[in-house]
C-alpha cells in the first residue's frame, strides 16, 4: 500500500515539473519567405512614331504599248517577260506601202524645193512676180508638211519602248492584222514602285515628303521594301477624312509586281523613350503596374503610363525614373513592400528582347538608310 502511495506521489511530481516547464504560450509562426523574382533593366532608346496603312503597288511607269497604225504584224522582236531597255525595236509592221509614200512625200517635196529656189531666182531678175515666189514657199511648206506626216506614218510601223523596263504577255502573233488601238503588250518599270494610301488627318501636321516609309508583303514576310514619301495630296476626303499620300519604293530585284497589296508604314517622328520587358507590366482594368526592388529587398510598386511597342519591349512615359531595375519573373502575386529574393537568370529575357541591351553602334549604310537598329517602335493603325 505504501509503494502504491509512493507511485502516486511521484506520478504527480513528475506531471507538476512537466507543467512548470511548459511555455506558457506557443512560440509564434515564422514570417512570409521571400519571394523568388529575376530582374531586367530599363533601358532608353530612340523611339519612332509610326502610322500603318494599306495600298495596292502599282509601277512607277507603265504603259499599254498600242497599234498606232493599221498594218499587218511583219515581225515579233521580243519574248514576254523580257527586260528591255529604252528605244528597243519590240515590233515591225509591213511597212511597204507607207515606205512607198514617204518616198513619194519626199520627191514632192524636192520638187517643191527647187520650184522655189528657181523662183527667187527669177524674181531677182525680174521675170517673174513676189506673189508666184510666194505660192512657190506655200507649196513648199505644203510639201514639207506632207513628208513630215508619211515620215512619221512610216516609223509607226516599228513599235519600241518608251522606257526601259518589263515586257507582259504578248498580245499579238506575226501576221496578224492590228487596227490603230489595238494592244501589244504591256511595259513597266518595275525597278522603282509607287503605292497609294490613306492616313488619317489627325497626322497631317507630322506628314511630309521625304518621311521615309517601309513597306511588307505577305508573299516576302521577312522582307522590308524601304522608300520615301513622294506626293501629299492637295484635299482631304470628307468622307473618311483622310488624306491620300503617295510613295516611291525600291525594288531593286524585280520581287514586287504592280497589283500586289501593301501594309505600309511611315515614320513619322523619333523621341528618346524609357523602355521596359513587357512581362515587367502588371495590368489590373485600367491601370497597369511594374515592380522594382528597394535597397533592402523590399518589393515596390510603381503605377505606370505605357506607350510605343517593339520587340517585347513597352515604353513607359510615366511612373518610372532613372532607369531603374524591374522584376520581370515572381511579380503575378507580389505586393507593395513585400521581401523578396533576387536571383540572377540569363534567360529571363527573350532573345528578341536581349538585341536591344547591347545595340550595335550606328555604321555608314551603302544603301543611304541612316536608322539605327535599336530604333523601338510605336504604331498606330490607320
Amino acid at each position: 500500500m505504501a509503494r502504491i502511495i509512493a507511485g502516486l506521489v511521484l506520478v504527480a511530481l513528475v506531471g507538476m515539473g512537466a507543467w512548470w516547464l511548459w511555455p506558457a504560450e506557443q512560440a509564434p509562426m515564422g514570417t512570409r519567405p521571400p519571394t523568388v523574382v529575376n530582374l531586367a533593366p530599363s533601358i532608353e532608346r530612340p523611339l519612332y512614331d509610326r502610322v500603318e496603312a494599306v495600298g495596292t503597288a502599282r509601277a512607277a511607269q507603265a504603259v499599254v504599248l498600242l497599234a498606232e497604225v493599221p498594218g499587218r504584224v511583219a515581225e515579233i522582236h521580243f519574248q514576254q517577260g523580257q527586260q528591255v531597255t529604252r528605244g528597243q525595236l519590240l515590233v515591225t509592221l509591213d511597212d511597204r506601202n507607207a515606205r512607198a509614200e514617204l518616198a513619194r512625200a519626199e520627191a514632192e517635196y524636192q520638187r517643191a524645193k527647187a520650184d522655189y529656189r528657181r523662183g527667187q531666182q527669177l524674181v531677182e531678175r525680174r521675170a517673174i512676180s513676189q506673189s508666184e515666189v510666194d505660192t512657190f514657199r506655200t507649196t513648199l511648206e505644203a510639201a514639207e508638211a506632207s513628208r513630215n506626216v508619211a515620215r512619221a506614218n512610216f516609223n509607226d510601223h516599228t513599235i519600241r519602248a518608251p522606257f526601259a523596263g518589263v515586257l507582259g504577255l504578248r498580245q499579238v502573233d506575226p501576221g496578224a492584222y492590228l487596227q490603230t488601238g489595238n494592244p501589244i503588250t504591256t511595259l513597266d518599270n518595275l525597278g522603282h514602285l509607287e503605292v497609294d494610301f490613306q492616313i488619317p488627318e489627325r497626322y497631317l501636321a507630322k506628314l511630309s515628303v521625304d518621311l521615309p516609309v517601309q513597306a511588307r508583303n505577305s508573299a516576302f514576310e521577312e522582307q522590308i521594301f524601304e522608300g520615301a514619301i513622294t506626293h501629299l495630296d492637295s484635299r482631304v476626303s470628307s468622307s473618311s477624312r483622310s488624306l491620300t499620300v503617295r510613295a516611291r519604293l525600291n525594288n531593286p530585284q524585280g520581287q514586287l509586281l504592280p497589283g500586289q497589296f501593301l501594309r505600309v508604314s511611315v515614320q513619322l517622328a523619333e523621341r528618346a523613350a524609357l523602355l521596359v520587358p513587357e512581362q515587367a507590366v502588371i495590368t489590373q482594368g485600367a491601370q497597369s503596374y511594374v515592380f522594382t526592388v528597394s535597397p533592402d529587398n523590399l518589393a515596390q510598386r510603381h503605377p505606370v503610363t505605357l506607350g510605343g511597342r517593339r520587340d517585347g519591349w513597352v515604353e513607359v512615359t510615366s511612373g518610372l525614373t532613372n532607369k531603374p531595375d524591374v522584376i520581370v519573373n515572381g511579380h503575378s502575386r507580389l505586393g507593395s513592400s513585400q521581401p523578396v529574393k533576387v536571383i540572377d537568370d540569363p534567360e529571363a529575357l527573350l532573345p528578341g528582347q536581349r538585341v536591344l541591351l547591347n545595340p550595335a553602334p550606328a555604321v555608314d549604310d551603302p544603301s543611304g538608310d541612316s536608322q539605327a537598329d535599336d530604333a523601338a517602335t510605336t504604331e498606330a493603325a490607320a
